[in-house]
This record gives structure tokens, C-alpha cells and sequence, in this order.
């Protein structure tokens, strides 16, 4: 896989500043809602309104560093090819799982036209970057993937695996202070 793009190549747009512009909102909007299980492995009804769940428990708690980034390209703003949340919990699992110091990265989704390309690691540095700058001390940072390109990227970014989720419970593995889950 070549990658024919760079970060300059984007317009990162946060879901808050997106909800003030309604031409790129609705492009997001649509984009996401369009989402299929069997093409994209993920449900755009669910996943939409799991950003304006997520949004509104930020607004709620200050302390909540949950932001979803958009990525638009620079000349064709209204077109949006990726999206990825960070959270501070993600569906109660650091409850479940007692995981108090930790950040949760999700919804990490990139349009069906321009997979293949690099963007999901464009995306996934701009996060780890903007997590390594507004977090100053040490954290777990969590990832739940299946997905077999998805752990390629976070391994690329010395994640490892702590261990996987069975029934509500973490079965760890690997300890380490990068780790995806």
C-alpha cells in the first residue's frame, strides 16, 4: 500500500466545531448514516448516534477528553473521508473492567472510496499526537478492534496487545503501557 496522502492534505474538523457548520455536518452526517455492517463493519444509524452520545457526556463532564475529529479534504471541503473519537470511557467497559486511568479510542472509520490509501494512519497519528499532548501523565490508552488492519496500525504505533475482552472481563496477556485491547 502505497500512501498517496499527508495530514496537509486535510481539514481536521472536531464534532463541535462540525455541529456550527451545517454544509460539512450534513456531509458527515450522510457519510456515517450510509455506513453498512457488511461494507463497513459498522451500523451509520448506531454509530451517528453513538458521536452525539459521546458529545453530550463531554459537554456534561469538563475532565471528559472525548472529541470525534473529522477529516475533510483541503479541496473538497465538504467531503468527509475518515472519522475517530477519543473517549474517557467507551460503552462503561473501564467501569466493567476497572480501568480508571484510561482513554478510549474508537470509531475509527474510513470511507469506503478511500481505504487502502494511509488515511487511517494519518487519522490514528493525529490522535495519538493530540492524546500525548493534552495528557501530561502516564495513561492506558484502549483500543477495541477485530479488525486485522486496524491492529496493523496500532502496532506500527508500538502498541501491544494487554489481552482481550470475554465476557465483561479483561483476559490479559501482554502488560505494557501502550496497549490496545
Amino acid at each position: 500500500m502505497s500512501c498517496s496522502y499527508g495530514l496537509n492534505d486535510f481539514d481536521v474538523v472536531t464534532f463541535r466545531c462540525l455541529k456550527n457548520d451545517s454544509e460539512r455536518c450534513i456531509s458527515a452526517k450522510n457519510w456515517i448514516l450510509s455506513m453498512s455492517e457488511p461494507i463497513d463493519e459498522e451500523n451509520g444509524v448506531s454509530f451517528w448516534q453513538w458521536i452525539e452520545e459521546n458529545d453530550q457526556l463531554s459537554i456534561k463532564n469538563q475532565n471528559n477528553l472525548m472529541n470525534t475529529f473529522f477529516l475533510f479534504f483541503h479541496n473538497q471541503p465538504n467531503r468527509a473521508v475518515a472519522t475517530g473519537t477519543i473517549a474517557s470511557d467507551d460503552r462503561d467497559m473501564g467501569k466493567i473492567l476497572s480501568l480508571e486511568q484510561a482513554v478510549w479510542i474508537g470509531g475509527i472509520n474510513i470511507h469506503r472510496d478511500f481505504r487502502g490509501h494511509g488515511i487511517g494512519g494519518i487519522l490514528f497519528a493525529y490522535i495519538d499526537k493530540y492524546i500525548q499532548q493534552t495528557i501530561k501523565t502516564g495513561i492506558t490508552v484502549c483500543l477495541f478492534t477485530q479488525n486485522a488492519k486496524a491492529k496493523h496500525i496500532y502496532k506500527r504505533f508500538a502498541f501491544k496487545s494487554k489481552g482481550f475482552i470475554k465476557n465483561g472481563s479483561l483476559v490479559e496477556n501482554d502488560p505494557t503501557v501502550r496497549e490496545f485491547i
